[in-house]
């Protein structure tokens, strides 16, 4: 072989090296990213370990079989700081859940943020599909199940400031509800001309509160009484929505015997002028419900002629955000829901007001006479009213544990839930609050919300001094300096 052909050679195979030197260098890194985006490890080095989740929210992660995906309509860019502050504090957690769900280098569950102003054609897809078309939220689904954690049920706010974090708590509790197979049925009681969850009218429809309980895995279902033995056995909570005459005594048996031996949960919202058939179970369950139409003359607890602003809260799990909040409850026409002694006694039952009109309201008797109302001591309550109270009858065994029996919680107002007044986030709240109270939800996890963390930087006068001599007149000088050094050089 000739000297140049050796050359020839020994040149392609040195370019051949340097190209298979440069391919296993790219392999290797293509490798290494590979296997750090499937095995990694993450700390939270932030202070008190505000992104971590806590021992039970893993424990729970840890049995996830089946993927879950989430969707976050908070946007990124809000103007708004407490919108700012819970996008950050869901976009952390949002990861280490997603972290924590790994299996194999795989991760059951998914997160994507969508803005629905910006991004209008995945906005109308999760409109179309989930009925999803509000900010600030996030949607949960897996299959065919799927649950909706509102704003407010993150975050704390007093005075539009963010000061309570509860995210872990509602995102993990909405991953165990969509990951189990069976979703909680809701009866709607029938045959009394009570309102319809497919309602649509404004005033007192339901078809938006049956659009958020569907968003949060519920199965929905009407009842008649009159044509079944009794409260079907896969009942979660049987709720009684204003109805317009009474019911039947073997009507109220059957409520009677799902609340009493089946510890049965029982929703009722009704009106002033109706009889509701049901005095005798209210009166075992400690309640007295008059037929009186609460007066409400202070201007500050009205909206309008029409409706009544509710301000007054007791302490209860139904209402703990709304005096976290500083929310309130709009209603319209309002009847006294009065906590009395229950007949017969017994010791077991436990009632507290949830909220009430002013202290300058009075309930009247004599609404539907035409004169203007007074008040009148004997008749009539004075303020303030309760217009909603919870009662629950709790069950205590040999060995000191208490168990839970049933629970009843009576609204005085018709159209606390229609579809005007849903949109209220008090009334909102008030209504998954009383589920989620009803099924137990409120004690499900036992993780405490997380203090939001504000940092602010307090400058004095000397302060901004100092700092205005270090980076201001100190790069200046030297700048000055380098320009006269390069001034002398040049001339």
């Amino acid at each position: 072989m000739r000297r140049w052909e050796l050359y020839q050679f020994a040149n392609r195979l040195k370019q051949g090296n340097h190209w298979l030197q440069i391919l296993l260098i790219f392999s290797l890194i293509l490798g290494m990213n590979h296997f750090a985006l499937k095995h990694f490890v993450r700390y939270d080095l932030t202070q008190n370990h505000r992104y971590a989740l806590s021992p039970e929210s893993k424990a729970y992660l840890s049995e996830l079989r089946e993927p879950v995906e989430i969707v976050v309509t908070i946007p990124a860019d809000s103007p708004r700081q407490e919108e700012q502050v819970l996008y950050r504090y869901v976009e952390q957690l949002l990861a280490e859940y997603a972290y924590q769900s790994r299996r194999n280098g795989e991760f059951l569950i998914s997160v994507r943020f969508v803005d629905i102003y910006k991004d209008l054609a995945e906005a109308d897809a999760l409109a179309r599909e989930f009925g999803l078309d509000q900010v600030n939220a996030i949607l949960i689904y897996s299959e065919n199940r799927k649950r909706l954690v509102r704003a407010d049920e993150m975050v704390s706010f007093v005075d539009r400031k963010a000061v309570a974090f509860k995210g872990e708590s509602a995102l993990t509790a909405a991953i165990m509800e969509v990951s189990q197979e069976k979703s909680p049925k809701l009866y709607f009681l029938t045959g009394h001309r009570e309102v319809a969850p497919d309602d649509t009218s404004p005033r007192g429809g339901l078809s938006q509160i049956a659009r958020e309980l569907q968003l949060r895995n519920f199965t929905l279902e009407q009842l008649d009484l009159t044509a079944v033995s009794g409260v079907p056995e896969d009942t979660a909570i049987l709720l009684i929505p204003d109805p317009k005459g009474p019911l039947l005594p073997s009507e109220v048996d059957k409520i009677r015997t799902y609340l009493f031996d089946k510890a049965g949960r029982v929703i009722l919202w009704t009106r002033p002028g109706v009889d509701t058939g049901m005095k005798s179970l209210l009166r075992e369950w400690g309640l007295l419900l008059p037929d009186q139409l609460v007066i409400e003359p202070d201007p500050a607890y009205r909206e309008s002629t029409q409706s009544i602003l509710i301000r007054n809260f007791g302490e209860h799990p139904i209402t703990s955000s709304l005096i976290q909040n500083q929310t309130y409850v709009i209603t319209g026409l309002n009847r006294p829901v009065i906590p009395g002694n229950p007949q017969p006694a017994d010791e077991r039952l436990h009632f507290i007001p949830l909220f009430a009109t002013s202290n300058t309201s009075w309930s009247e008797s004599s609404y539907q006479q035409e004169e203007a109302p007074t008040f009148n001591p004997g008749p009539d309550f004075s303020g303030p009213v309760p217009v909603a109270v919870a009662t629950e009858r709790r069950a205590s065994s040999q060995l000191g544990i208490k168990v839970q029996g049933g629970r009843l919680v009576v609204f005085g107002s018709p159209d606390i839930f229609s579809n005007q007044r849903i949109s209220s986030l008090g009334n909102v709240s008030v209504l998954f609050n009383t589920i989620n109270w009803m099924l137990d939800r409120d004690k499900m996890l036992v993780i405490p919300p997380r203090p939001v963390a504000t940092y602010q930087l307090s400058l004095s006068q000397n302060d901004l001094k100092k700092i205005g001599l270090m980076y201001l007149i100190v790069p200046g000088a030297l700048a000055l300096c380098g320009l006269l050094i390069y001034w002398v050089r040049k001339s």
